[in-house]
């Protein structure tokens, strides 16, 4: 084929004829803006992406309605299947974006795009991802059901989209919803190439948005950053001049259609670059902020909820949660960026909503919705707001408040009190270890005794903890992990990681900027070459994950190798103990109570040395005053100020000594950590308790086998009566 002629797949997805430009499309005469969340987007919660901007469009005048495919997907295939690739599998194997990779990617487009089907299935098996209890009638043939069904469904939605009549159809895409968004995208064009298409969100920020800008022609707009500010004038101008706007008069960061110049050189689908040059090259898309959080509407999510409503298989098996924005950015990341996280794209200026401008908000989606259920989407906590709003809430006394909200590790036992009081429930810490030297190797700014007192504090006051160990890092030592393992044992009564896992290379990352200083060949993460059947160079533009191994070509496995030490190796063996004893029914305990004198001991972590013990005089004194970790060389002056007690320092080292022999103390980073909690220990939030939302797939999955048993019995029952006839 003579490169330098349009191929069909070109004629199909990019020519449009300039005397249709501007007409309504579908049958509604909407005319306006449909916005998309597409698989594998949580059905737990509304989008925040598409209840913002709808609000937005909405107070601004511009007609616009909502899209919740992603629940309309899961309602096609059921919850057990969804949940596979929202929650079961690793998300840098790309099991969701594989199932839709056959609908934005046909073979009559793409010659090729399947060819690594089965090699690609074939080392997900090698990866044991995803479990096989997840499959029990073959998790390869239900994979292949779900491609299946992800093609069929594409066409499906692309109609109910253009159903609505909208002239401009925008999808959101952040992890494991591009390829889907792409196929209903391209499906859209080929049902009515009159219909302007957009994309935004975390997969479409700086170089990663020029790429699909670049490869992906039937996507008109690509706006990279947040649009809170843009989105209204971006789509009263296109809905407006259609393709026809020039590159100067499209806000800082978005690309469209006058940024694109041919490329006769290029392949099917493949045929334009981005004025900016070829991949790799000249300066990458500016990511667009906006930080005028108070100006910003309350969200609308009602599209979610009426569709939840209408869903008989997903809305009885969903409890759920409302997502609440109080900041943005991330204001340690902005003087000390941590090293593996590729979060806020290429800005960490922070920003916070006002106290009362949240506590309205909150007001507002309550009684909009009826919930008191809120994740807080946030990077990070404002710390002003221990002062501020979460004391005003906690003056509120709500008990059916609950809240979800990321802290740094250091917050100290007041501040935890503040959040618990404010109806905080769960917090996702960012502990990441409990190795100061390995915090160090992140730039965290905590250190390893502060993550346990942090632990130890979230149990003596119920407030549940999502956190994990890495490991794998640049300049590591196997003897970290080694002593990280010496001291799990020890702690098996605080709340346990959630697994131990290996380091991610995150786009936008400080290993990312500065592979080179940290020694580090970072290529775009294997499975991407399974996914996109594109050159390895779109691959370097497109990907968030990296491998630090070479993937050039066809790669023959999908996990990075990484040689494990004894100490990893141990560290992971009694993280996963640590874990099975949190979850088992009775879980295990390390509590004080002090009475009259004597310090009561209980103790059933399988390290006890005895299930009960009592304290008195110098052990009793030094274990309380180390409840708050102090340094070794300060107790002497504790115990005389707090306890009245002036002893010999040969006495209080001889006390100490028998205490860490006996478990309760644990010496570290130069802090002597009482392991017990005060006083009575209070449940803990279960996962049906969680602030963003519940989706029960274990009583769906029994469900739907209930009803295939049922339906099984009906037609045996059916087919008797015609197999006696032919008797």
């Amino acid at each position: 084929m003579n490169r330098t002629e349009p191929t069909a797949a070109d004629a199909a997805l990019s020519s449009r004829d300039s005397s249709s430009r501007g007409s309504s499309s579908g049958g509604s005469s909407f005319g306006g803006v449909c916005l998309v969340s597409m698989p594998y987007a949580s059905v737990s919660r509304p989008s925040m992406a598409l209840g913002l901007l709808a609000g937005i469009l909405e107070r601004d005048g511009v007609p616009v309605t909502t899209a919740h495919a992603n629940l309309w997907f899961a309602e096609r295939v059921g919850l057990p299947l969804y949940d596979v690739c929202e929650h079961q599998s690793q998300i840098q194997l790309l099991v969701g974006e594989w199932t839709f990779a056959e609908a934005a990617f046909p073979e009559e487009l793409f010659p090729g795009a399947r060819d690594k089907d089965e090699q690609y299935l074939d080392l997900l098996e090698a990866s044991g991802v995803p479990a096989p209890w997840s499959f029990p009638g073959g998790w390869r043939a239900a994979l292949r059901t779900l491609r299946r069904f992800a093609t069929e469904f594409v066409d499906e939605a692309a109609q109910r989209v253009l159903a609505t009549g909208a002239r401009v159809v925008g999808c959101t895409s952040t992890f494991e919803q591009h390829v889907a968004s792409l196929a209903l995208l391209r499906r859209i064009r080929e049902l009515d190439p009159d219909v302007i298409t957009m994309m935004g969100g975390a997969n479409c920020e700086a170089v990663m948005g020029e790429a699909t800008h670049r490869c992906f022609p039937w996507v008109d707009y690509v706006v990279s950053g947040e649009a809170d500010g843009l989105i209204t004038p971006l789509c009263r101008t296109v809905l407006e001049r259609g393709w026809d706007v020039p590159a100067d008069e499209l806000p800082r960061g978005v690309l469209g259609p006058a940024h694109r110049l041919p490329d006769p050189a290029g392949p099917a689908g493949h045929r334009e670059k981005t004025a900016a040059g070829s991949p790799g090259s000249g300066p990458p898309l500016p990511r667009a902020v906006f930080r005028q959080l108070d100006s910003l509407p309350v969200p609308n999510f009602q599209g979610y909820f009426d569709e939840l409503s209408r869903s008989s298989r997903v809305g009885p098996y969903v409890t759920p949660g409302l997502p609440l924005e109080t900041s943005r950015g991330c204001w340690w990341g902005d003087s000390h960026h941590c090293t593996f996280c590729g979060l806020n794209g290429s800005s960490m200026v922070y920003d916070s909503k006002s106290p009362e401008r949240v506590r309205e908000e909150m007001a507002a989606l309550t009684e909009r919705y009826g919930l008191k259920r809120f994740e807080c989407v946030d990077n990070i906590l404002d710390m002003g707001y221990f002062t501020t709003l979460l004391t005003a809430l906690a003056q509120e006394k709500d008990p059916e408040r609950a809240l979800f909200y990321e802290i740094k590790a250091n917050a100290n036992t007041r501040q935890i009190e503040t959040l618990v009081d404010a109806g905080v429930t769960w917090v996702q810490p960012g502990i990441e270890s409990l190795h100061t030297e390995m915090l160090k190797l992140m730039d965290k700014g905590v250190r390893g005794w502060q993550n346990i007192q942090l632990l130890k504090r979230g149990r003596q006051f119920g407030l549940r903890m999502s956190w994990s160990l890495l490991w794998g890092f640049p300049g590591d030592s196997d003897a970290y992990y080694a002593q990280m393992a010496e001291w799990v044992p020890l702690l098996e009564h605080l709340e346990a990681p959630q697994g131990t896992a290996l380091l991610r290379f995150d786009r936008f990352s400080v290993y990312e900027k500065k592979a080179q200083e940290h020694g580090l060949f970072l290529s775009p993460i294997p499975s991407m070459h399974y996914v996109y059947p594109l050159a390895h160079s779109d691959l370097e533009d497109l990907t968030y994950f990296f491998s630090d191994t070479p993937a050039l070509g066809v790669p023959d496995t999908l996990l990075r190798p990484v040689r494990k030490g004894k100490g990893i190796q141990a560290l992971q063996e009694v993280a996963n103990q640590w874990k099975q004893a949190f979850h088992d029914t009775v879980r295990p305990v390390l509590a004080m109570t002090d009475v009259d004198g004597e310090l009561h001991i209980l103790d059933t972590r399988r390290c006890a040395e005895r299930t009960r013990m009592r304290l008195t005089g110098v052990a009793r004194a030094v274990v309380l005053a180390c409840d708050a970790a102090p340094r070794p060389a300060k107790l002497r002056e504790i115990l005389r100020r707090d306890h009245d007690l002036d002893v010999a320092q040969a006495t209080i080292d001889a006390a100490v000594e028998s205490l860490v022999e006996r478990r309760l103390l644990l010496e570290i980073d130069d802090r002597l950590v009482t392991l017990a909690i005060p006083g009575t220990i209070p449940s803990l939030p279960t996962g049906r308790d969680f602030p963003g939302g519940f989706v029960d797939a274990f009583r769906a999955t029994q469900d739907s086998a209930r009803a295939r048993r049922a339906e099984g019995a009906e037609d045996t029952a059916q087919g008797a009566p015609a197999l006696e006839e032919q008797r």
